[in-house]
């Protein structure tokens, strides 16, 4: 499950600071008598993560959104995937988790991604990361 997070979090880092991938291109001059040369080298596909169990209800009492397709977890966090919008999740959650205490706090947003930060009066934090692919968000919990 470590490394579904760590995966998880590298593939955050890379939509939400990344431009949109271009091939190189690398063009070489030739003397008169020789040919030009063209090499063309496609950028790598982030890589896709996927959970693959049925998703919980809750993770350490922090409610997972109803309509998840797939979900896994284990201490340290929680990754599930949902037919919604960054912005469906961030609304589901500010709603629930200020039911049950919890502060929004602040987020951070990238064209694909946001990452909304949470504290309770325990002063306890929890991070949801959203990235969004297509309909589809991967949502990671984190505390």
């Amino acid at each position: 499950m470590k490394k579904i997070i760590v995966a998880s979090l590298l593939l955050l880092l890379l939509v939400s600071c990344s431009i949109p991938a271009q091939p190189t291109t690398t063009v070489v001059t030739a003397s008169p008598t020789l040919v030009m040369t063209v090499t063309q080298t496609p950028s790598p596909a982030p890589p896709t993560i996927t959970p693959s169990a049925q998703p919980a209800e809750e993770w350490h009492g922090i409610p997972i959104m109803p309509g998840a397709s797939a979900g896994e977890g284990d201490e340290e966090g929680y990754v599930f995937t949902i037919q919604a919008t960054p912005a469906q999740v961030q609304a589901y959650y500010q709603l629930e988790l200020g039911k049950l205490g919890w502060q929004f706090v602040s987020q951070e947003q990238g064209d694909s991604s946001i990452v909304l930060l949470f504290t309770n009066n325990a002063s306890a934090m929890l991070t949801i990361s959203v990235i969004a692919k297509g309909n589809q968000a991967l949502v990671l919990l984190t505390k």
